[in-house]
């Protein structure tokens, strides 16, 4: 586990987004695990400048979604409109090589073991990028809430707030587990704020925990993390 201390978040979006970089022009069919939330939007924001720029191409990777809520795709607290607005359309991603689990699914289990199919089908992640909640999730491994591999998950009012637009439980949603995720070769963590400060602490320094789910990928083989001085006020 490597940690990377900048100055801002503005500076853990731009190491982000060169790191990422240069990953994919190494390879450009690099298959990729990516998260929503407010941390990752900078980062894509950076990437997309790049790519007007003629210097990021993302149009021959592949890229899965870490999780998704149980809401049809029209919904825009979905996952789906995130990545649509400050991902996938932004960076170029193919629409065939956009992969994200499917919220209006009948059978929300079938639909993890689909998903899971798909991540084997095209060789595993090469790359996973991760935030971590103030609680330690990663994804949507909620305290207590952690799998191994794609599971359903049932989301607190804390976490169904940060979706917006008046949401209220209850509210499921599916999410890569841990296993799924430490199987990718390398894995960048961006971090950012005071409020993360604890879960970064956690992370480096506790023992392993479903009450802390960070702390289930401390032993990753190439695990980096970026965080803000904010974020690593507690280190």
């Amino acid at each position: 586990m490597r940690i990377e201390v900048l100055p801002s978040a503005a500076g853990v979006a731009a190491r982000g987004a060169a790191l990422f970089s240069a990953l994919v022009r190494a390879n450009p069919a690099l298959v990729a695990a990516l998260p929503t939330g407010r941390t990752p939007i900078a980062m894509y924001q950076k990437l997309a400048t790049e790519r007007t720029a003629g210097n990021f191409d993302l149009s021959r990777a592949t890229t899965f979604n870490l999780d998704e809520v149980l809401l049809p795709k029209s919904s825009p607290q979905t996952f789906f409109q995130f990545m649509t607005r400050y991902a996938w359309d932004p960076l170029g991603v193919s629409s065939e090589r956009r992969f994200i689990p499917d919220g209006a699914s009948a059978d929300p289990a079938q639909e993890c073991e689909r998903y899971e199919s798909e991540i084997a089908v095209r060789g595993g992640l090469e790359l996973a990028i991760l935030g971590i909640g103030a609680d330690g999730h990663i994804a949507y491994n909620l305290p207590q809430q952690a799998g191994p591999r794609t599971h359903v998950v049932t989301l607190d009012p804390a976490t169904i707030a940060t979706l917006g637009g008046g949401l209220k439980g209850p509210l499921r949603a599916i999410t890569m587990g841990v296993a799924t995720i430490l199987s990718a070769k390398r894995i960048l963590l961006l971090a950012t704020g005071g409020s993360k400060a604890e879960a970064l602490r956690r992370m480096r320094d506790d023992p392993q925990s479903e009450a802390w789910p960070c702390t289930l990928f401390r032993d990753h083989q190439d695990l980096t993390v970026i965080a803000d001085r904010a974020a690593a006020s507690q280190l």
